[in-house]
């Protein structure tokens, strides 16, 4: 995993996939694909958000495998791939003809989709920290490997902490658990952790 911030990363990814890196624009998808879902919620009635996603996907590929066409900002390609979003499902909205069923100047009013990152709770990031830590060693291993490293496949995570696939699977269950319970004896919930 590279380290840094996160959203350096996202962008730097983007960069080398502008220049046909495939692993690492499926390592930007995998970064981007949460804040995609989440901006287009608003729209989960009307349209397939999967379809809606995977179309951004295709986009965005085919926009990075342009060498005249380029991106500046802030967190451009995230920016760049919530509009495409947010007029893909627009774009799926019409094609359907739910325009009667669904108040499109309000969905149009509506900014677009936007993810600004939550401010970290330190004390939050401190007790997770400390419960990963006290794991038992296999689940921390397969845990760990999922953290850093969860755009990657399941199998090829298993490989890297050498364990065969349904015993990494089996570890990362473990270790959910295991943290949640660890959590829950410091008085957080897991609803808490997800909002």
């Amino acid at each position: 995993m590279t380290g840094g911030n996160p959203w350096e990363r996202l962008e730097a990814a983007f960069r080398r996939a502008q220049y046909g890196d495939r692993d690492a624009f499926a390592e930007w998808m995998g970064m981007v694909e949460h804040p995609l879902r989440r901006s287009l919620a608003r729209f989960a009635r009307a349209v397939d958000v999967e379809v809606a996603v995977q179309e951004t996907f295709l986009r965005m590929w085919l926009f990075a495998s342009d060498p005249q066409k380029s991106l500046e900002g802030e967190n451009a390609s995230l920016r760049f791939a919530l509009a495409v979003a947010r007029n893909v499902a627009l774009e799926e909205v019409h094609h359907a003809h739910l325009e009667r069923f669904v108040d499109l100047e309000n969905l149009e009013q509506l900014s677009e989709g936007s993810f600004t990152p939550a401010m970290p709770d330190p004390a939050l990031a401190k007790a997770i920290a400390d419960c990963v830590g006290r794991l038992p060693k296999q689940p921390n291993r397969a845990l760990t490997a999922r953290i850093q490293d969860g755009h990657l496949p399941d199998r090829e995570l298993a490989r890297g902490v050498r364990m065969k696939l349904n015993t990494f699977l089996q570890n990362i269950v473990r270790a959910r658990r295991l943290v949640a319970e660890c959590l829950e004896k410091r008085g957080v919930q897991a609803g808490e952790i997800l909002q």
